[in-house]
């Protein structure tokens, strides 16, 4: 069974006009059953990409659905600083958004939201970082590190990913993955180990 996480925005409750719909499964799934059922839904016109944003981090299969939509599929095993970047921006699964519940997160601003009945409070993450760790159950390691990559990505914008490749219609993920992996240590050392 398919179990998605909504995380971001849409998982605080603080989306706006621009807010992307952002969608990961936390387990490695089937990608061909995922793309049968965006068919079976008919929705044909996506693109794929494989992403890993730097040496240590998983390897994912990104389907951009629209320029706001995505479904992220990990092709590796998550590790549990993987997992706490989405608790650490706020996550929720479909039971949850269905029951109009909202999560406390991080934004790309370094702001900590936290929902309450009449919307949400905000305040910034620096100088408070302990107790942000603490509120989202997370190690303050991930706290610090998302931190950093969130004000050097301030300073200096996006600075590039470790691996990106854009994948053909006709291409398959895991091939092109084998692909990668037969002229990239890095990659099929991350393999074996999944």
């Amino acid at each position: 069974s398919f179990k998605p996480y909504i995380y971001g925005s849409v998982a605080r409750g603080d989306v706006h006009k621009n807010s992307d719909l952002d969608l990961i499964f936390l387990d490695r799934v089937p990608i061909f059953k995922v793309e049968y059922l965006l068919y079976a839904q008919g929705i044909e016109k996506y693109s794929r990409e494989i992403l890993m944003a730097t040496p240590s981090d998983a390897i994912k299969l990104y389907i951009h659905l629209n320029e706001f939509e995505t479904l992220q599929i990990p092709m590796t095993k998550l590790e549990t600083r993987n997992l706490e970047f989405f608790d650490f921006g706020g996550k929720i699964d479909l039971k949850d958004l269905q029951s109009d519940i909202r999560v406390k997160g991080v934004d790309k601003r370094l702001v900590f939201i936290e929902p309450n009945d009449s919307g949400h409070r905000e305040y910034s993450i620096i100088d408070n970082e302990p107790m942000v760790a603490k509120s989202l159950g997370v190690h303050i390691d991930t706290v610090q590190e998302r931190k950093e990559v969130l004000l050097r990505r301030e300073q200096h914008g996006r600075t590039g990913v470790f691996l990106k490749r854009e994948l053909a219609l006709n291409e398959t993920p895991a091939t092109v993955l084998r692909e990668i992996a037969k002229k990239n240590s890095i990659v099929r050392k991350k393999l074996r180990s999944s």
